[in-house]
């Protein structure tokens, strides 16, 4: 095919080339290149991201191995955030060598884009009996809602835990923790609630994720 095409002889290789060079004609077949497509629901370590900058501190600027630290995840999860967040086209990479983070909208209109790919923070729920003292844990669901609106609380104790927690608390605590009842409910998150609040209560938009399919219209206007 070189020689060919060195001395300017046309052919025709069906399905792969053709080679015209009395009209200028040199069209070769290699395939059809599709764009990756965006995954339609967001991961829960993409989500924490975008949540620690709206809600935490700005990770503008920032280089990828400090916000890997930041947020408790190794490299290769990061990598695998950044490469969401680009295909959603909701930030940039920046640098050569080093790399860093730039968000193309401002705060309040990133999370109107990014809230219909967002996700229940919610992965698993049991009910435990008894006393529960425990530091990493963050008041949650209507309780939490009281404390950001004027929705009354209710008796059960709602409590938001990171990954792996419920599987610690059924290890240790056979006796009293099950599925249909119990003084405390427990819902283990797929990120870890920490990273978001330093207070007892879970933060604002992890909370109305995962509230806003509830139906009560008292909830819709706390949560509003």
């Amino acid at each position: 095919r070189l020689r060919l095409i060195e001395k300017k002889i046309p052919f025709i290789i069906p399905g792969k080339q053709m080679f015209m060079p009395q009209l200028l004609i040199d069209l070769k077949e290699f395939g059809v290149q599709h764009a990756p497509e965006k995954p339609e629901i967001m991961q829960p370590a993409a989500q924490l991201l975008l949540l620690y900058h709206l809600e935490v501190e700005p990770l503008e600027g920032i280089n990828l191995k400090t916000i890997a630290l930041k947020l408790g995840y190794d490299a290769a999860t990061i990598s695998r955030v950044m490469k969401y967040l680009l295909l959603s086209n909701l930030c940039e990479l920046n640098g050569s060598k080093d790399k860093y983070l730039h968000f193309c909208f401002m705060k309040k209109e990133l999370w109107i884009k990014a809230e219909s790919l967002m996700l229940n923070p919610i992965k698993n729920t049991i009910y435990y009996t008894g006393i529960l003292e425990n530091n990493e844990l963050r008041k949650t669901n209507i309780n939490a809602l009281s404390d950001y609106s004027d929705l009354n609380p209710t008796t059960i104790r709602y409590y938001a835990a990171k990954p792996g927690y419920i599987q610690w608390l059924t290890d240790e605590y056979p006796n009293k923790t099950g599925q249909l009842e119990g003084d405390i409910y427990i819902e283990e998150w797929k990120y870890n609630p920490q990273k978001l609040s330093k207070t007892d209560t879970v933060d604002k938009l992890s909370l109305y994720l995962c509230l806003k399919e509830n139906k009560d219209e008292r909830v819709q206007d706390a949560l509003e």
